[in-house]
């Protein structure tokens, strides 16, 4: 292991996160209101936390619109998500989707969608952050670049049953 490596580990590890303790299970009931979750929103990101933002000027971290009810892209989504390796579909339920994204170190974490509908299409916002730790090395925003291509093929329409 390189000295940045294990500075990184170090850092990880004293912020209270251990490789045992990270993975804890949540309960399905703990998934926020679409209002708690644009509140969050609001409050933008930190070392551990990427959020989507219109204003944002790296890719990732900017919401997505996909054509069809809100209701469509998150049945699409669910079937995006599902078979993609450390992804889960935690639950869903009034615009709001939980996620969560295990790393290879197994660390745990949380992403949270907010779909808003606008006419004939559903914008996405996105907010993934670390479980443990104070910083993330960057890995929310891989997070939320993964999520995006992932549900790219949702801009051509919704999925089909």
């Amino acid at each position: 292991m390189t000295p940045r490596r294990r500075a990184a580990l170090a850092v990880v590890l004293a912020a209270g996160g251990g490789l045992g303790g990270c993975a804890s299970d949540r309960s399905p009931s703990e998934l926020p209101t679409a209002a708690d979750l644009l509140a969050q929103l609001k409050q933008g990101g930190s070392g551990s936390v990427a959020v989507t933002a219109p204003a944002a000027t790296d890719p990732r971290l900017q919401p997505h619109t996909y054509p069809g009810r809100a209701s469509d892209v998150a049945r699409c989504t669910e079937q995006v998500i599902t078979p993609l390796p450390r992804w889960d579909v935690v639950t869903g339920k009034n615009g709001v989707i939980w996620l969560t994204r295990r790393t290879r170190l197994g660390f745990v974490d949380d992403v949270y969608l907010l779909l808003l509908p606008a006419r004939d299409s559903t914008v996405v916002f996105a907010r993934s952050a670390s479980r443990v730790g104070a910083y993330d090395f960057g890995q929310n925003r891989r997070n939320l670049g993964e999520l995006w291509r992932a549900l790219a093929p949702l801009a051509a329409g919704p999925c089909s049953a």
